[in-house]
């Protein structure tokens, strides 16, 4: 019988990653506009990721309207895209890996 789901962690979005060094990275939000999970899309400011290029994959859970250290992805990473349009939705998040391949330091996994 299923009681319920589990949270999403680091390993339902990252497959791989090239040196865990430089794979994340922290940043800090005054306000944190949106509630967090892995697989999320925000912007550099805290809201969340509708379209354009300002685009930073999360790793970590954060409630919304804290002064938030969170975790992103940074370079090097393969993610799975399939977690993150199940937590951004089909059209955003095509948008958002759009957004996040486009430099080539976070790629999509095959």
């Amino acid at each position: 019988m299923k009681m319920g789901e589990s949270q999403r962690t680091f390993n339902d979005v990252v497959t791989y990653q090239a040196d865990a060094n430089f794979a994340v990275k922290t940043v800090n939000i005054p306000n944190l506009a949106v509630e967090v999970q892995p697989g999320s899309v925000i912007k550099a400011d805290g809201t969340a990721f509708t379209s354009g290029n300002d685009a930073l994959l999360v790793l970590s859970h954060h409630r919304a309207g804290t002064d938030a250290n969170i975790i992103v992805a940074d370079r090097g990473v393969y993610i799975r895209p399939e977690t993150v349009i199940a937590v951004m939705g089909a059209t955003v998040g095509a948008a958002a890996i759009a957004a996040l391949t486009t430099s080539g330091n976070i790629r999509v996994a095959q």
